[in-house]
């Protein structure tokens, strides 16, 4: 029972880390970017709205082999830029960078919670 517990706390712990990690790089993202509706509010919305798509083409696409993969790739990267760029209201250039700083920000929320959770297991031995 402890373990569920640690393993439920670690998941909503990773979850606000990767929304807030990618609202913080989102956000220095639209300045660089020169978005004119470049607020952390803004910020906060297009990532749970990215994180939220990206995670339904997941288990759409999941049930396909091999080309499911490739395939959910593609219209999720397609569909989190017309996010972006639903959400700040921009060109699809801009929304395109702001993705760059979207992927930066996911590759760095992987990272650390690979090593939060590899603490936590060491922890718990």
């Amino acid at each position: 029972m402890q373990y569920v517990a640690l393993s439920i706390g670690g998941l909503l712990f990773a979850a606000l880390l990767v929304v807030v990690l990618d609202s913080f790089f989102l956000h220095v993202g639209a300045k660089l970017a020169g978005v004119r509706k470049a607020s952390f509010g803004t910020a906060v919305k297009a990532s749970v709205a990215c994180a939220l798509a990206t995670l339904l083409l997941a288990i759409v696409f999941s049930w396909i082999p091999v080309a499911g993969t490739a395939v959910g790739f593609l219209i999720g990267l397609g569909l989190t830029i017309l996010v972006l760029q639903a959400s700040y209201k921009t060109s699809f250039g801009k929304a395109f960078l702001l993705w760059i700083f979207n992927v930066a920000a996911q590759i760095l929320a992987v990272i650390l919670g690979a090593m939060l959770f590899s603490g936590v297991l060491a922890v718990i031995n």
